[in-house]
C-alpha cells in the first residue's frame, strides 16, 4: 500500500473529509458524509490489493453490467406502459430502484460497452454474427429508453460522448473524401441541435397578439370574467391570468371530476392552478365552456399534474425543452423555483457563489455545507420550500464548499493523477466512463448518494488498478 501512489492518492480523497471533521459543527451529518463515502475507501483498497482481475474477467464484468441496465430499463419501461401496475405521477418516477438521473449515466455506459463490443473489436470476444446483432439491438432500445426517460443529463452526455466516439473513428477511415464528409456531418450535428434549441425558445417567447383595453368583459352565461393584464405568465404563448371566472371553472370543474376545485392534484400542487395553466395551453378561456371543451384524457392529466397539454406527448423531448425554458422564464419574473430541476440549480449555485467567497480557503467542513445553505436561505428569505432547499448540486462546487481551495485542489489531483500514473487512460471503455463521470459531476452531486460514488468508484477502481499494461482492448 505505502509504495502504490494510484491508492494513496485516491483514498487521500476519504482521508481529506476526515481532516473536515476538524473544522465542522454538525457531526451527525458528518458522519452520515462518512458512510456514504466509505466505498471512496473501500473499493480502491480491495481492487489494489487483490489479484489482478483479468481482461476476460472484466469484459464478462461489462456486459452483465449492460445487461443489468438493460433489464432495469425494461421494468422502467414496462411501468411506463402500464403493463406493470404501478401509479406514478412523473416520468422520473419510472426509475423504482434509482434516481433516473444515475440510471441514465449507467445507460450510457451500457450502450457504449455495447457499441464497442459490438462494432469495435468483435474478435477479441468472438461475437459470432448473433450476439452483434442483439448488442446492436440492445443499443437502440436503450437510446430510445434515453428519450422515455427525459434525463437532460443522460441525453446531453449521450450526444456529446457520440460527436466525440465518431470523429475519432472517423480519423481511422483511410480514404479523404469519406472522413472529410463524416466530419462535416458532425460538424452540422451540433448546429442543428443549436437551431432546434433557438427555434424552441423563439416558439415559446412568441405570444398572442392582445389587445388588453378590448378584453370581453362576461362569459357567456353572463358572469364577469376577472383579467390581470400585468402579470406575463403564458402557456404556449397564451396569457394565463386573462379570462378567468373562478366561479364557473369550480362548478364545471365538480362535476367533470372526483378532485374538487380546492383540492390538491396527485402531485400535491393545487389543483385549481393546473386547472387553469391547462386550459391556457389549449388556448381556451377558463370559463365552463373551456372545462366542457376538455377530454377524459385531458382530465386525467390534470389530476395527475399535467400544467400543459404537450406534457401528455410522452415521446417529446420538446416538452422537456418547453419546460426548461418556462422554467427559467418564470424565474426571472420571480416565480417560485420550488420543484423545477434547472431554476432550483440557479439558486444553489447563487448561494454556494456567496458561502465559497466567506470560506474560499479552507470551505466550510465535511458536515456543514446543508447547515450554511439553510443559513442563506433564511438569510435572502428564499422562495424554496423547505424540501426544495438543498445543497450545489454540483460536485466540483460542493469539493470547493466542503474544504476550500486547498481541498478543491487535493480532490482533483486525487482524481486525475491516479489515471495518469496508471495509464488506464488509453483504455477506450475507461475514457467513455471518465467523460460521463465529469459531465455527471457538472450538474449532480454524484458522488454525495450512495448510488452515485459507488457506481463512480467501482468502475474507477477497476480500470485503474486491473489496466495497469494501458491495454487499448476492452
Amino acid at each position: 500500500i505505502a509504495r502504490n501512489k494510484p491508492l494513496l492518492l485516491i483514498i487521500s480523497l476519504y482521508f481529506l473529509h476526515i481532516v473536515g471533521l476538524l473544522y465542522t459543527s454538525d457531526f451527525n451529518y458528518a458522519i452520515h458524509d462518512l458512510k456514504i463515502k466509505l466505498p471512496i475507501l473501500v473499493l480502491p483498497l480491495v481492487f489494489s490489493t487483490s489479484k489482478p482481475v483479468e481482461k476476460k474477467l472484466i469484459k464478462y464484468i461489462l456486459i452483465v453490467f449492460s445487461l443489468s441496465v438493460i433489464a432495469s430499463s425494461l421494468i422502467s419501461a414496462a411501468i411506463f406502459f402500464g403493463l406493470i401496475n404501478y401509479e406514478y405521477y412523473d416520468y422520473r418516477d419510472i426509475s423504482i430502484f434509482i434516481s433516473h438521473i444515475r440510471l441514465s449515466l449507467m445507460v450510457n455506459l451500457a450502450i457504449f460497452i455495447l457499441a464497442w463490443f459490438s462494432l469495435d473489436s468483435p474478435k477479441s470476444l468472438r461475437f459470432n454474427k448473433r450476439r452483434a446483432i442483439f448488442a446492436g439491438v440492445a443499443v437502440m432500445w436503450l437510446i430510445f429508453f434515453l428519450v422515455i426517460l427525459k434525463a437532460i443529463t443522460g441525453i446531453v452526455i449521450f450526444i456529446i460522448l457520440s460527436l466525440v466516439i465518431t470523429w475519432v473513428l472517423a480519423g481511422r477511415i483511410n480514404d479523404v473524401a469519406p472522413r472529410f464528409i463524416v466530419r462535416v456531418f458532425l460538424i452540422t450535428v451540433p448546429l442543428i441541435i443549436v437551431s432546434f434549441l433557438a427555434s424552441s425558445v423563439e416558439k415559446f417567447y412568441t405570444f398572442d397578439d392582445v389587445d388588453f383595453s378590448k378584453l370581453d368583459k362576461y362569459t357567456a352565461q353572463g358572469n364577469a370574467y376577472r383579467h390581470d393584464t400585468l402579470s406575463r405568465s403564458v402557456e404556449n404563448g397564451h396569457y394565463v391570468w386573462i379570462y378567468l371566472s373562478e366561479k364557473e371553472l369550480e362548478e364545471q370543474w365538480n362535476k367533470r371530476s372526483e378532485i374538487k376545485y380546492s383540492e390538491k392534484d396527485y402531485k400535491g400542487q393545487y389543483i385549481k392552478y393546473t386547472l387553469i395553466r391547462y386550459l391556457t395551453s389549449l388556448g381556451l378561456r377558463k370559463d365552463s365552456t373551456g372545462v366542457s371543451n376538455l377530454t377524459e384524457k385531458d382530465i386525467y392529466a390534470i389530476e395527475n399534474g399535467t400544467a400543459n397539454h404537450i406534457f401528455t406527448e410522452r415521446y417529446s423531448l420538446y416538452l422537456r425543452i418547453y419546460e426548461i425554458i418556462w422554467e427559467v422564464y418564470a424565474y426571472r419574473r420571480g416565480g417560485d423555483p420550488s420543484g423545477h430541476s434547472v431554476t432550483q440549480r440557479i439558486a444553489y449555485l447563487k448561494g454556494a457563489k456567496k458561502i465559497i467567497s466567506e470560506n474560499l480557503l479552507i470551505g466550510v467542513g465535511t458536515g456543514d455545507i446543508q447547515q450554511d445553505f439553510n443559513k442563506y436561505y433564511n438569510e435572502v428569505n428564499s422562495p424554496l420550500d423547505k424540501d426544495s432547499r438543498r445543497r450545489a448540486h454540483n460536485q466540483f462546487v460542493t469539493f470547493l464548499l466542503t474544504f476550500g481551495i486547498i481541498g478543491f485542489i487535493i480532490s482533483m489531483l486525487a482524481f486525475i493523477l491516479p489515471v495518469i500514473l496508471s495509464g488506464a487512460y488509453k483504455h477506450n471503455i475507461f475514457v467513455v466512463f471518465l467523460i460521463i463521470a465529469f459531465f455527471s459531476m457538472l450538474n449532480e452531486d454524484t458522488l454525495e448518494t450512495q448510488t452515485g460514488v459507488s457506481f463512480i468508484m467501482f468502475f474507477y477502481a477497476l480500470f485503474i488498478f486491473t489496466n495497469k499494461n494501458g491495454n487499448r482492448e476492452a
